[in-house]
């Protein structure tokens, strides 16, 4: 990977990226899976590098006397070749996994502009809202026609209080 992409990667605040997706258990569990991958395959890739020493073998022929074993080894050092890996397969898994989370993404930005969309109305509909002191009382049967429904029952059983009205709204008077 390029210093660019590991800088990248470095510099993503992951707990802040898995809260802000914390309703999208599917998008979370991908980026934690591709994080892990990519920690996994820097760590292998730091093994690698400091793995990766030549073999001083001058220095074995002087320090030992049977200097055939080390020719031995020399050629066999020599002809170990680097085995070259067809990664068309993991580049397949990727870009499969790539188009997923894309579509996720765009279906999670559909839903956020949805409800952004929602939210914009229900702000209009506040802004151009009356005053509740220019209601009256067909607005609000209008609006409820349960409020009605409710009054009767209370006025057939002689009932004239709202139950936890004087705790919310204590009377004022000094009788």
């Amino acid at each position: 990977m390029s210093t660019a992409g590991r800088k990248l990667l470095t510099s993503i605040n992951w707990p802040v990226i898995n809260s802000v997706l914390s309703k999208h258990t599917e998008i979370t569990k991908s980026l934690g899976s591709f994080r892990k991958g990519y920690e996994e395959a820097e760590r292998q890739l730091t093994q690698l590098k400091e793995a990766d020493r030549p073999v001083d073998f001058e220095h074995y022929r002087r320090v030992l006397k049977n200097t055939d074993i080390v020719d031995k080894l020399e050629k066999i050092a020599k002809s170990q070749q680097i085995a070259k890996v067809d990664l068309q397969s993991q580049l397949q898994t990727i870009a499969a996994f790539e188009a997923k989370a894309v579509a996720s993404a765009e279906l999670y930005v559909k839903e956020t502009q949805a409800n952004l969309a929602d939210l914009n109305e229900t702000i209009k509909n506040i802004k151009e809202a009356r005053p509740i002191t220019q209601l009256t009382v067909e607005d609000v049967v209008k609006a409820k026609p349960e409020v009605v429904q409710k009054t009767e029952e209370m006025v057939r059983k002689g009932k004239f209080t709202v139950d936890g009205y004087d705790e919310k709204f204590p009377s004022l008077s000094l009788m």
